[in-house]
C-alpha cells in the first residue's frame, strides 16, 4: 500500500522524467534545448552564436550572455530553416554588422532588449523580408537612419520604446506601409512633424507615452483613419489643436493623462463616435465646456481625476448612456447640481473622493439604478440628505471616511443604511461631533445615540433641506457643526447662537517665558447650513512658554 511519502516520490520522478525527456540530447554547449524546438542560451561565457542549433528549432533565446556584437553572417551556417523567433535579452550588444541575420529566411519575430546599441546599420536586417515583429527596446539607441527598415517590408509591429530617440525623419517608415502597431513610448521626443506618420496609413495602435511632446501639429494624425488606440499620456501638452482627432472615427482608447492641459475645446472629441475609454486625469483642467462629450455616445470609462475642477455644468454627461465608470476624484469640487448625473443609466462606479464637497443635493443619485460603488471619502461632509440612496438598488459600496461627520439626529438615514454595509469600508469614517461621540466610527453608532439638542418651540428647519431661507433671515443656521479644512477650528451653532468653540492653537514660537502668546485668525466656513465667518483673538499669559500645541474649549 502506497504511503503519502511514496506517492510524492513517484510524482517527483514523473516530473523529472517529463522535463529531462524533453531536453534534446543534441544541443550546443552553454545552451539548453527543449523538445528540439526551443533553445535557451543563458551563460555569460557565450561570446558568439553557437554551432549545433537543432534543425527543427523554432525559437532561440540569448539571455544575459556575453555577446557584444553579431558579426556578418553569424547565423548563415546554422541549420535551422524553421526558426521563427529570435530574442536577445540583457546581452551587452553594442553593434550589429551588415547582414548579421542573413540566412534566417523564415524569421518572423526579432527582439533585442536591454542592449548597449546606440545606432544601427541600414543593412543590419538584410535578408529579413518576412519579419513581421521587430522590437528594439530599452537601449541607448539615439538615431534611426533613413532606410533602416527597407529590408523588412512585411513589418506589422514595431516596438521602439525605452530608447533615446529624439526625432523622427518623415521618411523613416518607408517602405513599411502595412505597419499596424508602433510604440515610441519612453523616448526623448520633443515634437512631431506634421507628416510624421504619413507613410503608415494603416496604423491601428500608436504609443507616444512618456516623451517630452509639448504641442501637436493639427494634421499629424490625419493620415491615420484606422487608428484604434492612441497613447499621448506622460507628455507636456498644454492644449490640443482644433481638428487634431477629426479623422479618428474608429478610435476606441484615448490616453491624455499626465499632461499640462489647461482647457479643452468644445468640439475636440466630436469626431470620436466609437471612443470607449477616455483618460484626462492629472492635468490642469479648471472647467469643462458645455457639449464636450456630445460626440462620444459609446464612452464606457471616463477619468478626470487629479485636475482643478471646481464646478461641473449640468447636462455635461447627459449624452453618455453607456458610461460605466466616472472618476472625478482629487479635484476642487465644492458643489454639485441635482441633475448632474442624469442620463447615466449604466453608471456603476462613481468616484467623488478628495474634493471640497460640504453638502449633496437629495436627488443627486436619482435614477442611477445600476450604481454599485460610490466614493465620498476625503470631503467636508457633515451629513447626507435623507433618501439620497433610495434609487440606488444595486449600491453596496459607499466610502465615507475622512469627513467631519456630525453624528446627530440628521444622520439617522445614513446610520440605518450602514446597517447593511461592510463596516470595514468605513473604518475611517469618524464622528467629529457631538463631543460625546467624537472619534466613534459611523458603523458603530447606534440609532438611539443620534440626538439633537432640544430647541424652543417655533419654526425650525433641518439642515439637509434644500429650500432657500426667507429673505429676512440673516443665515440658514440650524444645529450645525462647522470645521476648517485642517480641523483646528470647530464651531457648533443652533438657530439662536453659536454655543461651542473648539480651537487648537499652533505651536508657540519659543519666546521668553512670561512674555505671553498672542494668536488671531479669521475663517470663512461652509457646510450644508450655509456660510459662517469666525474671527478669534487669543492672548495667553503663562510663566513658562507653551510646549507644543495647546487645545482650549469655550462653552
Amino acid at each position: 500500500m502506497w504511503t503519502s511519502r511514496g506517492c510524492s516520490l513517484l510524482l517527483l520522478l514523473l516530473l523529472l522524467w517529463f522535463f529531462l525527456g524533453n531536453v534534446a540530447h543534441s544541443c550546443p554547449a552553454l545552451c539548453q534545448c527543449y523538445g528540439n524546438v526551443t533553445v535557451f542560451c543563458a551563460e555569460e561565457g557565450l561570446v558568439d552564436v553557437p554551432e549545433g542549433i537543432p534543425a527543427n528549432a523554432t525559437q532561440l533565446f540569448f539571455v544575459e550572455t556575453s555577446l557584444g556584437s553579431i558579426r556578418s553572417g553569424a547565423f548563415a551556417n546554422i541549420s535551422a530553416p524553421h526558426l521563427r523567433k529570435l530574442v536577445f535579452l540583457g546581452s551587452p550588444l553594442s553593434s550589429l554588422s551588415e547582414a548579421a541575420f542573413a540566412g534566417l529566411t523564415s524569421l518572423q519575430e526579432l527582439d533585442i532588449s536591454s542592449s548597449l546599441l546606440t545606432a544601427l546599420s541600414r543593412e543590419s536586417f538584410q535578408g529579413l523580408a518576412g519579419l513581421s515583429t521587430l522590437s528594439l527596446t530599452f537601449s541607448p539607441l539615439e538615431t534611426l537612419e533613413e532606410g533602416i527598415f527597407r529590408n523588412t517590408p512585411a513589418l506589422r509591429t514595431l516596438h521602439l520604446q525605452g530608447n533615446r530617440i529624439r526625432a523622427l525623419l518623415p521618411s523613416i517608415f518607408h517602405p513599411v506601409r502595412g505597419l499596424e502597431t508602433l510604440s515610441l513610448a519612453q523616448n526623448g521626443l520633443a515634437s512631431l512633424a506634421g507628416r510624421a506618420f504619413a507613410l503608415v496609413p494603416h496604423l491601428q495602435v500608436l504609443r507616444l507615452s512618456d516623451n517630452n511632446i509639448s504641442s501637436l501639429p493639427a494634421e499629424v494624425f490625419l493620415p491615420l483613419p484606422d487608428l484604434r488606440e492612441l497613447f499621448l499620456d506622460g507628455n507636456a501638452l498644454a492644449m490640443l489643436p482644433t481638428g487634431v482627432f477629426s479623422q479618428q472615427s474608429h478610435l476606441r482608447r484615448l490616453h491624455l493623462q499626465h499632461n499640462a492641459l489647461q482647457g479643452l475645446r468644445t468640439a475636440i472629441f466630436s469626431s470620436l463616435a466609437n471612443l470607449t475609454f477616455l483618460h484626462l486625469d492629472s492635468n490642469r483642467l479648471k472647467e469643462l465646456p458645455e457639449g464636450l462629450f456630445e460626440g462620444t455616445p459609446h464612452l464606457v470609462e471616463l477619468s478626470m481625476a487629479h485636475n482643478q475642477l471646481e464646478t461641473l455644468r449640468e447636462g455635461l454627461f447627459a449624452t453618455l448612456p453607456r458610461l460605466t465608470i466616472l472618476s472625478l476624484s482629487h479635484n476642487r469640487l465644492h458643489r454639485l447640481t441635482a441633475g448632474l448625473f442624469q442620463g447615466l443609466p449604466a453608471l456603476a462606479r462613481l468616484q467623488l473622493d478628495h474634493n471640497n464637497l460640504s453638502g449633496l443635493p437629495q436627488d443627486l443619485l436619482a435614477n442611477l439604478s445600476g450604481l454599485e460603488a460610490l466614493d465620498l471619502s476625503h470631503n467636508r461632509l457633515a451629513t447626507l440628505p435623507e433618501g439620497i440612496f433610495d434609487s440606488n438598488f444595486a449600491l453596496f459600496y459607499v466610502a465615507l471616511g475622512r469627513n467631519p461627520w456630525a453624528c446627530d439626529c440628521h444622520l439617522g438615514y445614513l446610520a440605518d443604511w450602514l446597517l447593511y454595509a461592510d463596516p470595514l469600508v468605513n473604518a475611517q469614517a469618524l464622528c467629529r461631533s457631538p463631543a460625546d461621540l467624537q472619534g466613534l466610527t459611523l458603523p458603530a453608532v447606534r440609532r438611539e445615540q443620534l440626538a439633537c439638542p432640544r430647541r424652543p418651540p417655533g419654526p425650525s428647519r433641518c439642515r439637509t433641506e434644500a429650500q432657500e431661507p426667507p429673505e429676512e433671515e440673516a443665515s440658514p443656521l440650524t444645529q450645525c457643526a462647522y470645521q476648517d479644512a485642517e480641523g483646528g477650528l470647530q464651531v457648533t451653532c443652533d438657530p439662536e447662537a453659536c454655543h461651542h468653540l473648539r480651537l487648537t492653537l499652533p505651536p508657540g514660537d519659543g519666546g521668553v517665558p512670561g512674555a505671553g502668546q498672542r494668536f488671531s485668525g479669521n475663517w470663512t466656513l461652509d457646510n450644508g447650513c450655509g456660510r459662517l465667518r469666525v474671527e478669534v483673538s487669543v492672548t495667553i499669559e503663562k510663566e513658562t512658554p507653551l510646549a507644543g500645541p495647546a487645545s482650549m474649549e469655550t462653552p
